[in-house]
């Protein structure tokens, strides 16, 4: 019977060991969303999308919520090689399908920011960019 619950416990992980490979694949989701809501932010204060190479908007709010976006786009680039990095430490390991899982789940991400960037209906990411 003590046998029994030595496996048992030994097998218990710890939950917070999970969340630093997660947080890594979840930021291309997280930029994207915040994209997104810069664009609504941008809708919202100017009352119409803004006409590329002729309105730029000079609002305090607006101007943190861009340079947040801006950062956060950096942490993106960076957090592959962390959730690389982090695979070579036996801490952070789960398993095979999980890891496969979350390299999927980043790849969507990806995706999904590429999709919006190429099919924006708006003129929002052609002024975004200009």
């Amino acid at each position: 019977m003590k046998k029994i619950n030595k496996k048992l416990k030994s097998k218990k992980t710890p939950v917070n060991k999970n969340l630093f490979t997660w947080f890594t694949v979840i930021t291309p989701l997280i930029c994207w969303a915040m994209y997104v809501s810069l664009a609504l932010h941008c809708r919202w204060v100017g009352g119409h999308w803004p006409k590329p190479m002729l309105e730029n908007i000079h609002i305090k709010t607006y101007l943190i919520h861009e340079r947040a976006l801006w950062i956060f786009s950096y942490v993106v680039l960076v957090s592959l090689p962390c959730w690389l990095v982090m695979l070579f430490f036996k801490k952070f390991r789960i398993n095979i399908k999980t890891h496969l899982l979350q390299f999927i789940i980043f790849g969507l991400g990806i995706l999904l920011i590429i999709l919006t960037l190429m099919f924006d209906p708006t003129p929002f990411t052609e002024w975004f960019f200009d």
